[in-house]
């Protein structure tokens, strides 16, 4: 055990000082830093504390400058504060101190498969089940850095075991270990509350096989119930203590972040009844309806290489399989045959796997939304023990499965090492692994692949490189010589280009409009290299870059608020070089009519209004939002024109 939890953090540990910030790094070491510092929790309400204050808890001693005045402000406003407080002081060693930390999880995981393995069927499966998760790439991926999931995937497993230690002995330390461990997984992520019902669940189920008659039955299931009742109680003060027993997001009672649409009126309404009599925590409760929202929003997505309008029934199944190796899903397969052949014997140990994996998988199922692998993490380690021991059973009835079992345990390991050091853009051989996930899979490029890139331009000098990015923080911060362009970038990009460019693979496959067109040049083009796996794709030659350069009017006609000649200057120029770009039409329109072109302001509104119309994927939510307010704007503009001139407007689009 001891060997293979040191295998798994030395992997985390070496593969982690490879790659850049990824994702909401910055943001959850910031929140964790203030939480410790300031004792403030509004910023990332929607991630309750518990990784994000370890992550935290060795970067206190460095002292950084922190401006503990409450936070009011959108995601993106959160995101910059975060990454200008991160990257203003010594930001290499804070990363490397908070990645460290936050690997306990990892480890704590590592040690839990074991004993729940070993705890609920024998040594064999134990090793198994640890040897699968150790080389697992989707664990080695996110479990040393500064996020949410696989520390949620820890407390939901320790949550469940305690809950299966108890049932089996019903002794009050297993009782209060089980509250424990819920209330931790509810500080780990709010995904965690899957554990609610899977304890509920359990507490039926359990019931059900042990007792004959009806009554007794009833019985059961009622005493069980009542435990996770109990259980839920202990652990909503476990919640109220991580947030330091104060009900205020901040003291004073300020308002959070800018307030999210609910997802229905009626989670809406109990959210409410919460708030008014206090039942959790100010900012715990915030953050809940917020990534119920989110996760409740609906939208297109990019699954198995094409886009559809909503994301298809098997989008979720699709993640798993395509981030799974090979051999593992080989191993499921023959697993499925002991499993069935055991569950008679193991008949409770199982259904501690198996239910609560399927009742987190079918909340999954449920969301509208394409379902990334990483929110699919609390559903590894049950499957990964109910494999192994399906897989151990198999062996001591089936002679050359003794024999199949490590060779693919082996293959597993070899896949996943392969793909070292770019774990995130792992893809199995079915799919041509890492260098070929970016043509089946969004959101490959995370942000991690900064320091190989600069690896690679120091292996292939160029005198023009140019790099398109889809994150916020600039890839010259670690180092690589290129201009950089993006949404967030203000630095301009000519209309041709000649050199090397490198782009984000997550803007080929990325479903919102202004961030796909930044690519549009790129879209049918084979790149000569890809860096990160396929995080990055380098391709050298000419270029016509109009597409991305309209976009970097659109920032610069942004910054111009208060000066409508110059920014339509900028507005036409951008429809001259992206005439098929709605968001183009849009901006010259609010240009426009900021003179008093009311005319053209309609003309250039219409085309918009056509443009969003005709996009297959107009109800993507930007989208949606952006044509409500084009809508809005022609109706405002016809009004006028009636007004003035008294009649219907004739104005036709372009």
């Amino acid at each position: 055990m001891a060997f293979l939890c040191a295998v798994l953090l030395g992997q985390l540990l070496f593969s982690v000082r490879r790659i850049s910030q990824i994702s909401s790094e910055a943001t959850h070491l910031y929140s964790g830093y203030r939480y410790l510092k300031c004792g403030d929790f509004s910023v990332s309400p929607e991630h309750p504390p518990l990784a994000k204050i370890v992550a935290a808890i060795p970067v206190v001693p460095m002292n950084f400058v922190v401006d503990c005045a409450s936070f009011k402000g959108n995601d993106v406003q959160q995101d910059v504060t975060s990454l200008q407080w991160l990257y203003k002081q010594n930001w290499r060693s804070a990363l490397a101190r908070a990645r460290m930390a936050v690997s306990v999880f990892a480890v704590g995981l590592c040690l839990l498969v074991w004993m729940a393995a070993r705890t609920m069927f024998d040594s064999w499966t134990a090793v198994t089940a640890t040897a699968l998760l150790v080389f697992e790439p989707n664990v080695l991926a996110y479990g040393a850095v500064v996020m949410t999931d696989v520390p949620v995937t820890c407390m939901l497993l320790f949550g469940v075991f305690g809950f299966y230690l108890w049932v089996k002995n019903r002794t009050a330390p297993f009782l209060l270990l089980t509250a424990l461990a819920t209330g931790l997984t509810l500080l780990a992520k709010h995904s965690g509350v899957a554990i609610v019902p899977i304890l509920c669940v359990l507490a039926v189920a359990d019931a059900l096989n042990h007792h004959a008659s009806l009554r007794a039955t009833r019985n059961a299931v009622l005493r069980n119930l009542a435990a996770v009742a109990l259980i839920c109680g202990i652990a909503i003060s476990i919640v109220w203590a991580g947030y330091g027993m104060r009900y205020s997001a901040y003291p004073g009672r300020v308002q959070l972040q800018e307030a999210r649409p609910e997802a229905t009126s009626s989670i809406a309404g109990v959210i409410d009844a919460m708030k008014n009599y206090h039942v959790l925590p100010e900012a715990y409760l915030e953050g809940f309806a917020g990534a119920l929202s989110i996760s409740s929003g609906s939208g297109p997505a990019f699954v198995a290489g094409k886009v559809y309008p909503r994301a298809p029934w098997f989008s979720t199944l699709f993640n798993m399989v395509f981030k799974s190796t090979t051999a593992s899903l080989l191993m499921v397969l023959a697993s499925a045959i002991g499993v069935v052949i055991g569950f008679g014997q193991r008949r409770r140990e199982f259904q501690f796997l198996l239910l609560p994996a399927g009742t987190f998988l079918m909340v999954c199922l449920h969301s509208t939304l394409n379902v990334s692998v990483r929110y699919l993490l609390p559903v590894l380690p049950f499957l990964l023990i109910a494999v192994a021991a399906g897989c151990v059973e198999l062996a001591r009835r089936v002679r050359w499965v003794r024999f199949a079992v490590p060779c693919l345990i082996l293959l597993h390991a070899v896949s996943s090492l392969h793909a070292y050091p770019n774990y995130l853009s792992y893809a199995n051989e079915l799919w041509g692994g890492p260098k070929e996930a970016y043509r089946y899979m969004a959101w490959i490029d995370a942000g991690q692949a900064y320091p190989e890139a600069k690896t690679y331009l120091e292996r292939h000098p160029t005198e023009n490189c140019w790099f398109i990015t889809d994150w916020q923080w600039d890839p010259r911060i670690y180092g690589v010589p290129c201009q950089t362009f993006s949404l967030y970038q203000l630095n301009q990009m000519p209309p041709r280009v000649h050199g090397t460019v490198i782009v984000s693979s997550s803007l080929l496959t990325d479903v919102r409009l202004e961030q796909g067109e930044l690519a549009v040049p790129f879209k049918d083009l084979v790149p000569k290299n890809k860096i990160g796996g396929s995080a990055l794709l380098v391709y050298e030659g000419d270029f016509d870059t109009s597409f991305a350069t309209a976009y970097g009017e659109l920032a610069l006609m942004a910054l111009s608020t208060g000066q409508p000649s110059i920014a339509l200057l900028h507005g036409k120029r951008a429809v001259e070089l992206a005439p098929n770009s709605a968001y183009v039409h849009g901006d010259l329109c609010g240009s426009l009519a900021e003179i008093g072109q009311a005319d053209s302001a309609l003309r250039e509104c219409l085309t918009a209004q056509s443009l969003f119309l005709n996009d297959p994927l107009r109800e993507e939510p930007l989208r949606k939002k952006s044509l409500d307010l084009i809508e809005a704007n022609v109706a405002l503009l016809k009004a006028h024109y009636k007004a003035v001139h008294g009649y219907d407007s004739a104005v036709t689009p372009q």
